[in-house]
């Protein structure tokens, strides 16, 4: 049987690209693996200049970086390349709740859910143009 917490953190991932592009089935295996946290407004969800131990997906309030909207997804390149993150990620004015990925857990994901890939990099193209 499937836990109520994993189908609601499925849900929740399947609203964040590179998450909208698996199964249900492989939302369900990376649901299984994300932490829910909750930040209060201004809260570092993320310190820069630290390399990210974790894949952030933000699935309410907001989080800014820069003073600026962070993406829903933040960061790809950290966590699985090892490069510094490039600035704090604070909560935003209503806070923020995430669902986190543990970098191990990443590679496990990228090899079992191809198109979860495919997502990262067309959003980093996508961020790039």
């Amino acid at each position: 049987m499937i836990a109520a917490q994993v189908v609601a953190e499925a849900l929740a991932l399947a609203g964040c690209p590179p998450f909208d592009r698996l199964t249900e089935t492989e939302l369900l295996l990376v649901a299984r693996h994300a932490r829910r946290f909750e930040y209060g407004p201004g809260d570092t969800v993320l310190a820069g200049g630290a390399v990210a131990q974790r894949l952030v997906a933000v699935v309410g309030g907001s989080v800014l970086v820069d003073g600026r909207p962070a993406p829903a997804v933040f960061d790809a390149q950290s966590a699985l390349f090892g490069l510094p993150v490039r600035s704090d990620y604070v909560a935003g004015v209503q806070g923020a709740q995430v669902l986190c990925l543990a970098r191990p857990h990443l590679f496990t994901i990228a090899r079992e859910c191809p198109d979860f890939v495919v997502g990262l990099a067309a959003i980093r193209a996508g961020a790039a143009a």
